[in-house]
């Protein structure tokens, strides 16, 4: 009786720390698949501009912002982003592009739809207020 007693809170006890540990993610430094397009800074915190390729697609996109914090640039929670895109014209008012923020279930990584229509490089503008403090940046998107 003992022993069975003793196996099953032994496998119990098996299942239930497998359980947890499953539950527990810690976020991926890096995202697969994924290469950095641009990165800027505004004091201890780095924008980074993800995509699967070598540039965004003119045309309807996605791609990835993430926010790096600290000297071990761990993934920030920034809450609230506000991401634009212009491309300078000569001679007239600058293109406008649309950019669209999703949260993902990673903290500090956020998914844009990006609707670009010409290809060159479009000027990003990102904002963020939120857990980590408020700040902008502007970096250059290049787009195919």
């Amino acid at each position: 009786m003992m022993n069975r007693r003793c196996v099953l809170v032994l496998l119990l006890s098996t299942v239930s720390s497998a359980f947890l540990s499953s539950c527990r993610q810690a976020p991926p430094l890096e995202a697969p698949g994924l290469k950095e397009l641009q990165r800027a800074s505004a004091g201890d915190m780095n924008v980074v501009l993800l995509a699967s390729g070598d540039a965004l697609k003119s045309g309807k996109d996605t791609a990835y912002l993430e926010f790096r914090s600290g000297s071990d640039q761990h993934l920030a929670d920034v809450g609230t982003v506000k991401v634009s895109a212009t491309m300078p014209m000569q001679g007239m008012a600058p293109m406008m592009g649309s950019m669209f923020v999703h949260k993902t279930e990673t903290a500090g990584r956020y998914l844009i739809d990006t609707d670009l229509g010409m290809i060159g490089t479009w000027q990003i503008g990102v904002e963020w207020d939120g857990p980590a403090g408020t700040g902008k940046v502007m970096m250059s998107g290049p787009v195919h």
